[in-house]
């Protein structure tokens, strides 16, 4: 590790990135989410629920426009999540005859839009509870009758549904997968030329496996210890603490990094050719948390993205850290997994070490790199660049092959858009008519399918720690003759709180069957009662989303980041294989040639996108069609610019991608588009906006899926245009003032 730039990869890159990543997720849990109310109706009710809303933690009521208008405008800006609105003349309706009350959120940044969603329903709902007890001592009738059954949600492992616990959990040893595997790349790669290992089989007197080995063993050594200090940093400083077996969970990080830096050997052993492995190693690791089963589950997504999910060396890492982090799941399944890892990691080395020994009885093959550029001329140097592109694979590879490749790649993890078929575990200690209705609802929902009707909790809490169900629903004993009297005990559903999709799709699922249940009790109560039940209804409507699917919130906004990194490293690989080669300093003409050439790249590829990929995924799309096309180069300006600065801070194009790709996942995270900057240190979301990406995905996101104005994303279009000009005034600057960066 004596090469500067090896060290930072080792030691600074892991360092900033997991600080980053501490810093944003500390909150944990989203609170104090700007909302609006559209109260047209001003009436006693719908103020009490306004007076909820402003005491509930998790929303804070920023807003009171006059019409749903206004309200579209607000939400277009980014300045409210969701809306709750009071139709005019609902105060006259409601108690006496069925109504609505709409609560509206942006499904385009759908997590914080469904919880803040969430906690304006709440609040609303609260409202209605002195309303019908009012109602029922007016009528007479019990107000046992006017209860629904409770619904208790535990959550094993993860109780306050934190996203510090779930998403650092996820992102962060995906993160060290990542740099470990490029990592490795570069420090096998150097042991070979033009293909071949027979110099290093000389220069080792043949004992190329002891040198493989040791050229692995720091790289393993340094991120294992980095994966050890953030299991040490959740669990012990911010007091997760360790559910299952931490010796379990150590070997877990150990495996994971073994694995990491012996395929990275094994992809350079088999492909000869240090580009080509990085571009696998980006494509199996870079995508990993997408497919790990983490986020949306992929039981019944697409065949190939269930393969695989269960082909890659992350998804079973995070099964294994979930089990013994998170929820204390039992051993044998964590043991699996470990063997699976271990058993990848000791074959990997080995076909590595016998690839080596074949490649080193050829000599090696010519190498030429170049990236040759006139002496002058716009126009020329616009030109050339097109001219270079088939002949010089590592920046076709990035600007061309990978934009492609990534269109479709990608999003086949989330094709299936929403949870589905997740399995439940009933616990009933009688089977009747009513528990019958129950476990039909739940089978005829999308979401939920129920795997075993058990008598015992026990029973059922153990098939959850083995990972054979998703979640727990217990029926008391007198459930079915108390909700017959009108006087529900409830129910309780634990669930597994490692993957909070999986536990609001449960959740959502359980709750909405137990009501239908509850609802055709109404059909024994008298007449009067049933009048007295009729308190207002809530919809939950998303918007720009209305699927609500995973796919259509989260591949628009990714798509940004793998524009931004595509182009970024393209770029830099451009300026480091010139630097590389010892070419001639570029005039002030050349640059601007180049930079245009690569703008037109960058353009070219955001309208692929934006247009014919999102219309073939059916995403989200042409909201602002104008919007798009003036703001598409001034983003790709901007990123290009960047691009061509830091690719001359390299000795090696290949730095570019060891560097740059391990910075994509936080990159997206730091966009606000899954963790919003409110919940954010401001200094970090300052530094967030120095990424043309984060200014990009809250504007393209807008314009495509929302329609809005170019008035309304102005902010974020002033800082892509900032950005821009002082990227590509240094990049232009650099040949007049003579300043090299590189040095």
């Amino acid at each position: 590790m004596t090469r500067p730039w090896d060290a930072f990869v080792a030691f600074g890159l892991p360092l900033i990135l997991l600080t980053v990543i501490a810093a944003m997720l500390a909150p944990g849990v989203i609170r104090q989410a700007p909302v609006a109310v559209v109260d047209q109706d001003n009436s006693a009710f719908s103020r009490a629920a306004i007076r909820n809303m402003e005491a509930s933690p998790g929303v804070r009521v920023v807003h009171a426009p006059a019409t749903m208008q206004e309200a579209m405008t607000l939400m277009r800006r980014g300045e409210i999540y969701s809306v709750a609105h009071f139709p005019a003349g609902f105060s006259d309706g409601a108690f006496r005859r069925p109504e609505q009350v709409t609560v509206s959120f942006n499904g385009a940044f759908q997590t914080v839009g469904a919880l803040s969603a969430l906690g304006q329903s709440t609040a609303i709902a609260s409202a209605a509870g002195p309303q019908l007890q009012e109602r029922a001592r007016q009528s007479g009738v019990p107000e046992t009758a006017l209860q629904p059954p409770a619904v208790q949600v535990s959550i094993v492992g993860n109780p306050q549904l934190s996203f510090e616990l779930f998403l650092g959990g996820l992102l962060a040893p995906g993160v060290l997968h990542l740099l470990a595997a490029c990592s490795a790349v570069l420090a096998v790669g150097r042991l070979m030329q033009g293909g071949s290992f027979k110099t290093f089989r000389s220069q080792t007197g043949g004992c190329t496996t002891t040198a493989l080995m040791g050229r692995l063993t720091p790289h393993f050594v340094i991120f294992s210890l980095w994966g050890l200090c953030w299991i040490a940093w959740l669990s012990g400083v911010r007091g997760w603490g360790v559910a299952g077996s931490l010796p379990l969970l150590t070997l877990g990080v150990l495996a994971l990094m073994a694995v990491s830096v012996v395929l990275s050997a094994l992809l350079v052993t088999a492909l000869g050719d240090v580009d080509t492995a990085f571009s696998a190693t980006a494509i199996y690791s870079g995508a990993a948390i997408a497919f790990s089963n983490g986020t949306l589950p992929l039981d019944h997504g697409p065949r190939f993205a269930r393969i695989w999910s269960d082909i890659l060396p992350y998804s079973h890492y995070l099964r294994l850290q979930t089990g013994q982090l998170v929820t204390g799941a039992a051993t044998d399944a964590a043991w699996r997994d470990l063997m699976i890892l271990g058993g990848v990691a000791v074959i990997g080395l080995i076909l590595s070490a016998l690839l080596i020994r074949l490649r080193s009885r050829f000599a090696p093959k010519p190498e030429t790199l170049s990236f040759s550029l006139p002496q002058q001329g716009v126009t020329a140097a616009f030109i050339a660049t097109f001219r270079n592109l088939p002949h010089a694979r590592p920046v076709n590879s990035l600007l061309i092959l990978a934009v492609v490749f990534y269109a479709f790649y990608y999003p086949a993890a989330y094709a299936g858009q929403a949870a589905a078929g997740l399995p439940v575990a009933v616990v009933t200690p009688t089977q009747s008519a009513l528990t019958r209705a129950l476990v039909e609802d739940l089978n005829a929902s999308r979401e939920v399918e129920v795997a075993a009707v058990i008598p015992s909790s026990a029973e059922g809490f153990e098939l959850m720690r083995r990972g054979v169900i998703d979640g727990v629903v217990v029926l008391p004993r007198r459930f079915e003759p108390d909700l017959v009297r009108g006087a529900p005990t409830g129910l309780a559903i634990w669930l597994n709180g490692g993957y909070l999709v999986r536990v609001t799709a449960v959740g959502k699922a359980v709750a909405a069957a137990a009501a239908h249940v509850a609802d055709a009790q109404l059909e024994g109560l008298p007449d009067i009662a049933r009048a007295v039940r009729l308190a207002p209804t809530l919809k939950q409507d998303s918007l720009f989303n209305p699927t609500e699917g995973y796919g259509g919130y989260a591949v628009p906004a990714v798509s940004l980041i793998i524009l931004q990194q595509t182009l970024l490293m393209g770029a830099g690989v451009v300026a480091a294989v010139r630097r590389e080669t010892g070419a001639p300093p570029l005039r002030r003409s050349v640059r601007l040639g180049l930079w245009l050439a690569l703008i037109a790249i960058g353009t070219a590829s955001s309208l692929f996108y934006f247009g014919f990929v999102f219309w073939l995924q059916d995403y989200p799309r042409a909201g602002n069609l104008i919007g798009v096309l003036l703001l598409a180069p001034i983003f790709s300006a901007g990123v290009s610019a960047l691009g061509l600065l830091l690719g001359g801070l390299f000795d090696r194009h290949e730095r570019v991608l060891q560097v740059l790709v391990g910075t994509s996942a936080p990159l997206f995270f730091l966009s606000g588009a899954a963790w919003p900057h409110f919940m954010m240190p401001k200094m970090l979301v300052w530094l967030a906006h120095l990424s043309p990406s984060t200014a990009a995905v809250q504007a393209f996101v807008r314009l495509n899926a929302m329609g809005a104005s170019l008035g309304e994303v102005a902010a974020s279009a002033a800082i892509l245009t900032g950005l821009a000009a002082v990227y590509g005034g240094l990049w232009l600057m650099r040949g007049s003032l003579r300043v090299d960066l590189s040095r």
